[in-house]
């Protein structure tokens, strides 16, 4: 239990230190990212002229964490399992109590809570979500799974995924995703053994997962993460990571950030601080692939690869305790 324990709770602080680590550069081009920063390798506040985190301090995170929080308290509260009108209760609260929420909310979620103000049933209002705000928040349904008892339920796994992701991101290719996402947090606390063994189940759930929600045309995530896994494994560091850039894609659709953040995990062996690098200086929508690549990594490798002064930090700055989150998630 201890070591399930400490793989629960690294997962965690893998989504806020991935979060808060790309958080300076969300958006931007590398060319940018290295005109304006150099080479990020370590926490920093939003830049000045950043539209979107210039007053966020070092260390601060974004929508990615506070989302996932708000699955956890759901799933502490709903003993351990997802209602997506419960979640979509406190992320309304969420909204309106805070300041920067406007600026950080995505697009296929701000769009589905305007519907649903407007009488729109939930089963409808998700049915155009194509971006990764179904996955960035997914994770703690993986860790939740991968914590029970014996091996993971696959078909459990997916239903829990498709039903949170049904009221912002009920799409075939948001789900297949987010499903991937979950699935490599459940094998990481699963015990899965090498980082090539979740990389394979992820991409096998990935499959499964694009079989749920509205079918919406589009390419396969399972495949992009073969070509993130590809260019991962043939070429250096620097060209692999243009190649992701510029091949699989780091926008803010599922089919490119997912694959992509997964690619990074798999181009770091798992390593979390390896991924906030590569995810901080990759381009796109940094914060969101390293609070995915960075939180599966941190299940993998438990809550003692962080330096205890940088979780520390990330607890202080947003007032959150990864001891409570962990404690929530596994208390039912």
């Amino acid at each position: 239990m201890k070591e399930i324990r400490g793989r629960v709770r690294g997962g965690l602080i893998g989504i806020a230190y991935g979060d808060a680590f790309g958080m300076p550069s969300e958006m931007w081009t590398p060319d940018r990212i290295k005109a304006v920063f150099g080479k990020i390798d370590r926490f920093l506040p939003g830049h000045p002229d950043h539209m979107i985190s210039s007053k966020l301090v070092k260390g601060e995170v974004t929508d990615d964490t506070i989302n996932s929080v708000l699955v956890v308290e759901m799933l502490g509260e709903n003993y351990g399992n997802v209602d997506p009108h419960l979640f979509i209760r406190k992320l309304k609260q969420w909204i309106a109590g805070s300041a920067k929420s406007a600026a950080v909310v995505g697009p296929s979620t701000a769009k589905a809570i305007a519907l649903m103000e407007e009488g729109v049933p939930m089963e409808e209002t998700g049915k155009m979500g194509t971006t990764n705000g179904g996955a960035m928040k997914i994770l703690p349904v993986g860790l939740k799974a991968g914590s029970r008892d014996g091996e993971i339920d696959d078909n459990r796994l997916i239903e829990e995924v498709a039903k949170l992701c049904l009221p912002t991101h009920n799409t075939s290719c948001a789900i297949s995703g987010a499903t991937a996402i979950a699935a490599g947090g459940a094998a990481a606390v699963g015990g899965c053994n090498t980082v090539e063994e979740i990389y394979e189940y992820m991409m096998r759930m990935a499959e499964r997962g694009s079989g749920y929600g509205n079918p919406i045309g589009g390419p396969s995530i399972a495949k992009r993460m073969e070509m993130g896994r590809y260019f991962a494994d043939h070429y250096p560091e620097e060209q692999a990571l243009k190649m992701i850039y510029d091949y699989v894609g780091t926008g803010l659709s599922s089919a490119e950030s997912v694959p992509a953040a997964a690619a990074l995990f798999y181009m770091a062996k798992g390593n979390p601080t390896f991924c906030a690098r590569y995810a901080a200086n990759i381009g796109g929508d940094t914060d969101t692939m390293g609070a995915m690549a960075c939180g599966i990594s941190g299940a993998y490798m438990g809550a003692r690869h962080f330096a205890e002064e940088e979780v520390e930090m990330l607890e202080t700055v947003n007032g959150i305790s990864f001891d409570r989150l962990t404690d929530l998630l596994l208390c039912t």
